[in-house]
């Protein structure tokens, strides 16, 4: 744990991750990073000079950290656990600031005596992106899954083949290939051929990331991944009261997806995007739909996640999504980063989440989903009287629902939860996470096409997605709630499996 003390802030894994390479093994013609000092300034430790294309056995292209072990569910009953986040705002905000602590757990690394810490969810696999980790090890499987199948002797099931792929390499994350400029400005999938209408407005920029029993799952199930069809009729009863989807079994609870979101903050003067969201703010994007452009605050490195690229710039973390398989229908939480993080959806944060890398969590706010519905009569009724800006908060975006609520059997209160940097398209700003994830992997029977992203808060689609995609519609979610299915797995393992000439 950090002291109180500010004299060191780790630039997320890249700062501290520069101690890894091999004990006192410094890359060949790699700057070396300047150390931190007990008591003085921020030093900050980084990727800078590392070569992403020199490979793991050359210490100039090696950034290796221990790959973080797997989330760790809420010890409760998941449908009693359920039922008590869905009645209580509360209960919600709690569990989901519980959430994110657990998947801050500081990774230990030492250099030189020193101990840096590393965030739990940074050490896990990432998706499409510069690292493609999980594409590797979906190639890897199907690698080995042909092998066992033209073996007569092998008798593993893909359960346990999956298990072997997934010990194989798996010790370790080499950040060298994620600290890249590229990883950290390529557009997101779901803002990948948006039309933004003004071209100077920002697209989500960043990389996402999957935790190892959500990685090994998909592995397991990669036959019912590639081959589950988007036109599951949207009133088809799921195959069993435990099985949400025709196609997958459903995740283990420890599986996590995360998706995270930067700003490069390089310069003598950088700055943030930022977005007020306080009750007026909530009720003006409930009304319109869409968060409006941002404003550019300033920002310290030492108060935001920062990393250091190999080229030497430095990215902030602005916004970051987390969903934890802890109920079936998952939490949905999502942070941003704020010039004024002690308002609204920031005033009931944890004080201990200040003693992770030097106190940059105390930066951000938070909102946070577990159900399709609104069943907390007052969800802002706990925070009147000590934190009255998050009440205000709450409440507006509660009266917003209130107002949208279309006819039965569409008319219930929807929950509301959204980030105001990555659901930054026309008329997103309505989303409640779980609403658009239910529509992953389906048929947009409107338009007789796949369903687009972009579909599910459309105005002019509410017949197909009532309250802007906030209501449950699905009797089933193929996907299991994941839009990596068809965005990413579907190709990946289609492509591996014909490099392979393999059939199921």
């Amino acid at each position: 744990m950090f002291s109180a003390s500010r004299g060191f802030v780790p630039l997320l894994a890249a700062a501290a991750l520069t101690g890894v390479l091999l004990g006192a093994c410094q890359p060949q013609g790699a700057e070396a990073p300047p150390a931190a000092t007990a008591g003085g300034p921020v030093r900050i430790l980084s990727a800078k000079g590392l070569n992403p294309q020199a490979g793991e056995a050359s210490p100039q292209g090696r950034l290796l950290i221990g790959r973080g072990k797997d989330y760790t569910p809420l010890n409760e009953d998941p449908k009693a656990l359920f039922d008590k986040l869905e009645g209580s705002m509360a209960e919600r905000r709690k569990t989901g600031w519980a959430i994110v602590e657990a998947l801050l757990e500081p990774q230990k690394l030492t250099l030189d005596g020193k101990t840096y810490d590393v965030p739990l969810w940074h050490t896990w696999y990432e998706g499409m992106s510069a690292n493609p980790e999980v594409d590797q090890k979906i190639k890897l499987f199907i690698a080995q899954l042909a092998a066992c199948k033209a073996d007569a002797d092998c008798h593993k099931s893909r359960a346990e083949i999956a298990h072997e792929v997934m010990a194989q390499s798996g010790t370790d994350k080499n950040l060298v290939r994620s600290l890249v400029s590229a990883n950290l400005t390529q557009v997101l999938k779901q803002s990948e051929g948006f039309d933004r209408g003004n071209p100077e407005d920002e697209l989500g920029q960043g990389f996402t990331l999957f935790s190892p029993s959500f990685v090994e799952h998909v592995l397991a199930q990669a036959q019912g991944i590639e081959t589950c069809s988007n036109k599951i009729p949207w009133n088809q009863a799921p195959p069993s009261a435990g099985q949400f989807s025709p196609c997958v079994e459903e995740f283990p609870r420890s599986a996590v997806m995360v998706k995270t979101n930067w700003d490069q903050i390089d310069g003598a003067s950088p700055k943030v995007s930022a977005h007020a969201t306080d009750a007026a703010a909530v009720t003006a994007v409930l009304k319109g739909g869409t968060w409006p452009k941002p404003t550019l605050e300033p920002v310290d490195p030492s108060g935001i996640y920062t990393v250091q690229t190999t080229d030497g710039k430095l990215f902030g973390l602005k916004s970051i999504h987390i969903s934890t398989k802890d109920t079936r229908e998952w939490i949905w939480i999502t942070l941003w980063w704020s010039p004024k993080p002690d308002e609204d959806f920031g005033q009931d944060r944890p004080a201990s989440l200040a003693r992770f890398n030097g106190g940059v969590w105390s930066h951000y706010k938070m909102c946070v989903t577990t159900a399709f519905n609104e069943t907390d009569p007052k969800p802002w009724g706990s925070y009147e009287t000590a934190q009255p800006a998050l009440a205000a908060a709450i409440k507006a975006s509660y009266d917003g629902a209130v107002e949208q609520r279309n006819p039965a059997p569409y008319d219930k209160v929807t929950t509301w939860c959204s980030n105001p940097n990555l659901e930054h398209h026309t008329g997103n700003g309505r989303t409640n996470c779980i609403g658009c994830h239910q529509y992953s992997l389906t048929w947009n029977e409107l338009k007789e096409r796949p369903a687009y992203f972009s579909d599910t808060y459309a105005a002019s689609m509410a017949a197909e997605y009532p309250q802007y995609g906030r209501a449950r519609r699905r009797a089933n979610f193929p996907a299991e709630f994941a839009w990596s299915f068809g965005m990413e797995f579907q190709e990946q393992i289609k492509t591996a499996r014909e490099d392979q000439g393999f059939s199921w």
